[in-house]
């Protein structure tokens, strides 16, 4: 086996300083441009799993099937508000988020912009949340239990173009739960979302 010459990597910087490696008329250190040319294992790995990542959203489907169970228009601008049942989410695998903002897509792109979405994984979750928010039918608090069901099953809440809204496009993750709670509480989040 040959020993490695330190005077070809030398030849090689010249070399490429030489040809033009630098089209940006930057200054390079000699040690960025022994990094450019032997980049760490790290980097090959972050650049493979972004590329990864982004064939993934273009090419995704939700794992998770929804069904719209109700419409209404509640919102005081006219937007529409949709309760939705999903799938069972598996709370050990976060790739149900990614699943949630599928869905949200979709409906965005079929509904509208001006759009409300709220999506649960328990059909007695919804009909409470529906009961209480939507047709105001329910005509009282929801009890202790009820409170416990709603934290574990409302899932996500989406508000497009609501200029009322934390952001102009607001995403909750469990908007029952409080980020103490035993299942879920980890998951709490609230983002700006802005559907493709």
């Amino acid at each position: 086996m040959k020993k490695f010459n330190p005077s070809i990597l030398l030849f090689v910087i010249a070399l490429g300083i030489f040809v033009g490696l630098n089209l940006n008329n930057d200054l390079f250190s000699t040690q960025s441009i022994v990094d450019n040319l032997a980049p760490s294992e790290t980097l090959k790995e972050e650049a493979t799993a972004t590329t990864n990542k982004q064939e993934a959203s273009a090419n995704s489907t939700s794992i998770l099937n929804y069904d719209i169970i109700y419409s209404i228009e509640k919102r005081y601008d006219g937007g529409t508000s949709y309760y939705v049942l999903i799938d069972s989410v598996d709370l050990n695998s976060l790739l149900f988020m990614d699943d949630v903002k599928y869905i949200v897509n979709d409906l965005v792109r079929e509904k509208g912009e001006k759009i409300s979405i709220e999506l649960f994984d328990n059909r007695d979750a919804l009909e409470l949340a529906y009961k209480q928010y939507g047709d105001l039918s329910m005509g009282r608090t929801l009890t202790e239990s009820e409170n416990l069901l709603q934290a574990r099953h409302y899932i996500a809440a989406y508000s497009g173009n609501l200029e009322t809204g934390f952001y102009f496009n607001t995403l909750l993750m469990f908007p029952s739960a409080s980020s103490d709670y035993p299942e879920v509480g980890k998951h709490v989040t609230i983002t700006e979302f802005n559907p493709q």
